[in-house]
């Protein structure tokens, strides 16, 4: 690559080179011909003036004279700037600057022509002098007064007297006076003498105009040429200087080629030993394919079996997951159903059932985000559907009000629900951003209040705010605290934890489009808020129904529970002990054989089952037209795990059901999907 490289510079360098030699040839080709024409149109006018002697030709000669010197000095200039250059050191010819005297010459003759043109037009203005033709006065002798002589004049008679009167009309003259004539005679002898006299003056004058007009003829003659001589030696000068010109620059020219031919066979040697090294790294390469797609192959098989020990891995920690996680959340179920009697038990026996519950909440908490942190990527996946956010957020509240308690810490909820509440978006990430800012605020705090807040603003963002009076966040902390694995102290964490709640948060308001900040004072508490961009909220349907727990239910509905885990059935029977019509099985084969032999309105089954998993059920189930109006709805830690598995059989259920869940998460579910009350947005009121 570096061979390339310096090859195409000196190949550019190459051609610069030759740009630069092609454009000062031609440079210096245009400078010249200007110089010949501004010379070519001067002598032109020249040869008119010489012949019409009319000064328009002159003026114009002389403007071209003036042009012509200004060239040359501008050249003069040029090469004086280029002499100034440092040129080529291993040239050792003629340069352009030996031309300097020699364009000091013609600047020289030039400035002698534009004298000689002054000359000449003084000498056109003398030579068109036309005093020289005057002629001197000649005295005019006085002019003689001649008496005209006395004449009568008779009247005219009238026409009819003539005719009758035949007599003749008389005149008379005086007679002539001898003395007027000779004074005439003597006049008339001193006339011819002036005009002998001025016969003698014109022709001296004629034969001075002629000497006169000869030496001004000579002198033309001498001026013309010495301006002709002056024009010939210019155009000499002017022609040698250009053939000098054209030597040095075809010598120089010459001195750069040699040069540049030099530095081909540079180039060319370097394009060799570029070729030759392309050569070699393609030899290498062929070599480098030809003996590791050996390597490849067995990488591949490598892959293939590191691929299938990852979905071995993947089906074991499922298989390991649903193990640890069943029996917790059952464990969750039973003590919460311990809980709720509370008259059967002594104060000691209450305290020790809720330290229990809490204890075990915070380790499946502590499992679920280990396991939501290998499915972080799958958040990108957002089901979608209608669901009351204040009802989502009082079961959270709720869930997390025993904790609060054991702690002394007052948790408490606002709402407002005059407002809309039904809102179309990921229930199960809504809720595990609830579910984790809650239980942070309770972790972080040792006593105070903490209050969670969730309304919809003008901009139809779900706001979730969660304020707390814990121990706040130190001002170095707060880059860190959306990390992986951090804690806001580790040397003495508060209440364990793997630092994973608000790194798993973030990811999941991002995947919702949303943004999550907050805002604390070290030692004082702090505020976290979640804005969800969402549709436009809805007014919940009103429901005319009054079932808080399932004993409400009708007791003519037949029931169908379907768990491996005798835990979770001995959990679930619990529930449904006020119905008759309940039945149960360990696994999808049971449940279908009961369904085949008994009517079922509603089946509640688990995900991860043996012999049949529940969502093989599912697909037996609704390829089967006359259970079309059974309605099965899914128990499942991972909720993620289960909408998998519906994409996958491309069937749904009626509802998930996911674990930990008490009595009133179980009658919820089990409304919406018997008595479906915002499943559509058709039934949904739209009042505001």
């Amino acid at each position: 690559m570096i061979f390339f490289i310096f090859s195409y510079i000196q190949y550019k360098s190459i051609q610069n080179k030759i740009q630069n030699i092609y454009t000062s040839v031609n440079s210096d080709q245009n400078n010249f011909t200007e110089l010949l024409n501004i010379f070519s149109d001067a002598e032109d006018h020249f040869r008119k003036f010489s012949i019409t002697y009319n000064m328009r030709d002159y003026n114009l000669y002389r403007t071209k004279l003036v042009k012509l010197k200004t060239s040359v000095d501008s050249l003069i200039q040029i090469r004086t700037k280029e002499s100034k250059v440092q040129g080529d050191s291993s040239y050792k010819g003629r340069s352009l600057e030996d031309l300097m005297p020699k364009y000091t010459l013609l600047n020289n003759k030039l400035d002698s022509m534009l004298v000689a043109s002054e000359t000449l037009k003084s000498f056109r203005m003398e030579s068109t002098d036309e005093t020289i033709f005057d002629l001197p006065q000649a005295k005019v002798p006085s002019p003689i007064v001649v008496q005209e002589p006395k004449t009568v004049v008779v009247k005219k008679k009238s026409l009819i007297k003539r005719i009758f009167q035949k007599g003749d009309d008389t005149i008379t003259v005086e007679p002539d006076n001898p003395g007027h004539t000779e004074q005439v005679v003597a006049q008339n002898n001193n006339l011819k003498n002036i005009i002998r006299e001025k016969n003698s003056q014109t022709k001296n004058k004629m034969d001075e105009l002629k000497r006169t007009l000869t030496e001004i003829r000579k002198s033309e003659r001498s001026l013309l040429a010495d301006n002709f001589t002056l024009l010939h030696s210019a155009n000499q000068l002017i022609r040698i200087i250009h053939e000098d010109r054209i030597q040095i620059q075809r010598d120089k020219t010459d001195h750069e080629l040699s040069i540049l031919i030099g530095k081909t066979d540079t180039f060319k040697w370097q394009i060799i030993i570029s070729l030759t090294f392309v050569f070699i790294v393609i030899c290498i390469l062929v070599y480098y394919q030809f003996f590791t797609s050996y390597y490849e192959r067995k990488l591949l098989d490598e892959k293939i079996y590191a691929s299938k020990l990852a979905e071995q891995k993947t089906d074991i920690l499922a298989e390991i997951t649903h193990e640890i996680r069943t029996p917790i959340n059952s464990l969750i179920g039973i003590v919460d159903l311990l809980k709720s009697r509370k008259d059967l038990y002594q104060a000691k026996d209450v305290q020790l059932l809720e330290s229990a519950y809490t204890n075990i909440t915070a380790t499946s908490k502590t499992i679920n985000d280990i396991l939501n942190l290998s499915k972080i990527d799958q958040h990108d996946n957002i089901e979608a559907i209608h669901f009351d956010y204040a009802d989502l957020l009082i079961e959270v509240v709720e869930t997390h009000r025993n904790h609060a308690e054991m702690k002394g810490i007052e948790l408490e909820y606002n709402l407002d629900k005059d407002q809309p509440t039904i809102i179309f978006s990921d229930e199960f990430k809504v809720r595990q951003i609830m579910s984790n800012l809650v239980s942070n605020a309770i972790k972080y705090s040792n006593a105070g209040k903490v209050v969670a807040t969730a309304f919809v603003d003008d901009q139809s963002n779900l706001i979730f705010k969660v304020s707390d009076q814990g121990q706040g966040i130190p001002e170095a902390l707060k880059k860190n605290i959306f990390k992986k694995y951090y804690t806001v102290n580790k040397s003495n964490k508060v209440e364990g934890g793997v630092g994973l709640g608000l790194y798993i948060t973030k990811n999941i308001v991002n995947t919702l489009k949303g943004k999550i900040n907050f805002k604390t004072n070290a030692g004082q508490g702090t505020t976290f808020k979640v804005e969800i961009p969402i549709p436009k909220p809805k007014f919940r349907r009103k429901n005319t129904l009054n079932i808080q727990k399932i004993s409400d239910f009708s007791k003519d509905l037949r029931w169908l529970i379907v768990d491996d885990n005798a835990l979770n059935l001995l959990y679930l029977k619990q529930f449904f002990s006020l119905h008759t019509h309940v039945k149960t099985a360990t696994n999808g084969k049971e449940a279908l054989d009961v369904i085949s032999r008994f009517p079922i309105d509603v089946v509640v089954t688990d995900i991860n089952m043996p012999v049949m998993t529940g969502d093989e059920l599912l697909a037996t189930v609704r390829e089967n037209p006359l259970y079309d109006s059974v309605k099965i709805i899914a128990t499942s830690s991972d909720n993620e795990q289960v909408k998998k598995l519906e994409k996958e059989r491309k069937v749904n259920f009626d509802g998930i059901l996911i674990k930990p869940f008490n009595e009133r998460k179980l009658t919820e579910i089990i409304v919406k999907t018997i008595y479906p009350i915002f499943e559509d947005s058709d039934e949904l009121s739209q009042e505001s």
